[in-house]
């Protein structure tokens, strides 16, 4: 084998995996998921790395009960980073191409996002509630109705 051209190949492919490198580092940085609920009371932006940049209710929610509220969030939240974990994991494709590494990260990604998946909760219940329920307290009372021993 002639070294030069051996040389020149080696060259022209660090430059291709140089430039491939630049690319999916571009990507990921840029990689970004935005996802809003069904009934759009809510809509999220997650990073690709998986942190919420932003959280955007609209005025509907205000007409949801919390627990409601809280759930679609938290279901949006979780939607929006499985995006951007599959985003995140394509940009790596032409890096990685279809081999062992790309297998691996699938592997990962899918792991991750089956972890998020069980936390939810099983269709058609209802998040547990507080046994104690909402107290109203009066803060204008001026009167202390506690006793020096703890009690009333």
């Amino acid at each position: 084998m002639d070294p030069h051209k051996f040389l020149a190949d080696f060259e022209r492919k660090s430059e291709q995996m140089q430039q491939q490198l630049a690319e999916s580092q571009e990507q990921l940085a840029s990689a970004r998921s935005e996802v809003t609920s069904s009934d759009g009371t809510v809509t999220v932006t997650v990073a690709g790395g998986g942190g919420i940049e932003s959280l955007t209710l609209s005025p509907k929610a205000t007409q949801l009960a919390h627990t409601v509220l809280a759930d679609r969030i938290m279901d949006t939240i979780r939607q929006a980073q499985v995006e951007a974990a599959r985003s995140v994991q394509e940009s790596m494709r032409p890096l990685l191409g279809d081999g062992e590494g790309m297998d691996f990260l699938t592997e990962q990604v899918d792991q991750g996002i089956a972890r998020m998946q069980r936390s939810e909760h099983a269709p058609g219940t209802e998040p547990r509630r507080s046994a104690v329920e909402d107290i109203e307290l009066d803060w204008d009372d001026d009167e202390d109705d506690w006793d020096e021993r703890g009690g009333r």
